[in-house]
């Protein structure tokens, strides 16, 4: 049997993140979701991007939802149908085409620099004797770049005056700014994110966190559906 959303929502959501919610008037919610797809790493487990929209439209004050995420252009048919189903939710997709980016391969690859430091010059010889493996083989190592943070940025400004608040989709610190000039207009702001995974320019701006293990309730997975990593649409 399936069991209702709000019924879902009551009994497995927090209580706080429902209260802020609710006594909103209209709520605009905004989800970068190459973002969102690095919060599975954390998780342990994969969200539906149609569970997720289907939710936040359960809640009468949550007027607009806006989903940002690249076109793989390598695996046109994939993506496009990937698209049709975010567009299908009733939610507003806003896409371009993505890049892929070239990357070096370097310690910087494995690990973060203050990560190298902790090793000792045993490990250190391992990983250079791995990277010039690597370089020797002429491998060629791609990283999908599509950043949306100035089209939800100017988004959120236009939004201004027919919103009482945001609720952001993402940990990205580019985005105190323009939250920023929100609050200066009395706009209320949620961030959604996991743990480790939001800026604290964000926390120090926000009015609300919202911990998206704790918020969503939808169908959890362990298939890929991000077609820029071949995921399955």
């Amino acid at each position: 049997m399936d069991i209702p959303q709000e019924i879902k929502n009551k009994f497995i959501v927090r209580s706080d993140y429902l209260d802020w919610i609710n006594r909103e008037t209209a709520v605009y919610a905004y989800l970068d979701l190459t973002n969102m797809f690095h919060w599975q790493d954390v998780l342990g487990w994969k969200f539906r991007m149609e569970d997720v929209i289907g939710q936040l439209f359960t809640f009468q004050s949550v007027k607009e939802i806006k989903v940002y995420y690249g076109l793989n252009e390598r695996d046109r048919k994939n993506s496009e149908a990937f698209h049709n189903r975010i567009k299908k939710t009733g939610a507003i997709l806003k896409t371009k085409p993505m890049k892929f980016i070239i990357k070096d391969i370097n310690e910087g690859l494995f690990f973060q620099r203050k990560t190298v430091t902790l090793f000792d010059g045993g490990v250190k010889q391992k990983i250079q004797e791995l990277i010039d493996e690597l370089q020797k083989s002429g491998v060629v190592i791609e990283e999908p770049k599509c950043n949306f943070d100035v089209e939800m940025a100017m988004d959120m400004l236009d939004d201004v005056e027919t919103l009482t608040a945001v609720l952001l989709f993402s940990g990205d610190s580019d985005f105190k700014e323009p939250l920023e000039r929100l609050k200066v207009k009395g706009k209320h702001v949620g961030v959604v994110g996991v743990r480790g995974g939001v800026a604290s320019e964000l926390h120090a701006v926000k009015d609300k966190y919202i911990d998206f293990g704790k918020f969503y309730t939808g169908k959890r997975t362990y298939k890929s559906e991000n077609p820029a990593l071949g995921g399955t649409a």
